[in-house]
């Protein structure tokens, strides 16, 4: 995933198939003078205080998006959905780096590097039941493309409700955490979940090479 850049990018992309409406590319054209700027910083150049990511945005955006920030590698990208195959939802940046999820939790990646190839992870109900204990199997591949399973012990704990800000909107939401032993120590995922048992927000740990992925449900 690049850096912010994507975000307008995926942005833009979209607001490209809104037809001839002015709106539209005024905000196509704003988005693609934040990619500049951005750039701009990134390279120690001079540049204005760009715009940032806000409802007003979001709101020229046709197709449902997520904010997904990888923390070890300090990017960010916007996804959007682009297959559903069963209960299992797949989710592209416009350079093709696509996770999927089951029901909010991520079940594979591409395009990372050492991606997760398959997982199999908690039920909402094992989520949202706190004290529950399951196992979780992860599949990843090694040096010689062979795939490789290990099983983590996992346990839930319910840290009460919460409000989170996503783009400037305020939910509700029950923090839950997931404590899994991966045999080399533990690690933390941690969910917000809404009255109506959607994740709004996670921090979903990927494997050893790639770390956590923190994403964020756009959709209102």
């Amino acid at each position: 995933m690049k850096t912010f850049a994507l975000i307008a990018a995926t942005i833009a992309m979209t607001l490209g198939g809104c037809g001839n409406d002015p709106e539209s590319f005024a905000s196509a054209r704003m988005v693609q003078g934040l990619v500049k700027e951005k750039t701009a910083s990134a390279r120690g150049a001079a540049a204005a205080p760009s715009p940032k990511l806000t409802r007003a945005v979001l709101s020229q955006v046709l197709t449902p998006v997520m904010l997904v920030n990888l923390e070890s590698r300090a990017q960010q990208a916007l996804i959007g959905q682009v297959e559903t195959n069963g209960d299992v939802e797949t989710w592209s940046t416009v350079d093709d780096v696509s996770i999927s999820f089951r029901h909010g939790v991520v079940v594979a990646t591409r395009g990372l590097g050492p991606d997760l190839m398959a997982a199999a992870g908690p039920s909402g109900g094992q989520l949202l039941s706190s004290g529950s204990t399951f196992t979780r199997v992860h599949t990843t591949l090694n040096g010689l493309d062979q795939p490789i399973k290990r099983q983590l012990a996992c346990t839930t704990s319910n840290q009460g409700t919460q409000t989170i800000d996503i783009v400037e909107v305020a939910f509700k939401a029950t923090h839950i955490v997931e404590t899994c032993d991966t045999g080399n120590g533990s690690i933390q995922n941690d969910y917000w979940i809404d009255s109506a048992g959607k994740i709004r927000k996670s921090r979903q740990w990927i494997g050893q090479e790639i770390g956590f992925l923190v994403i964020e449900d756009l959709r209102r």
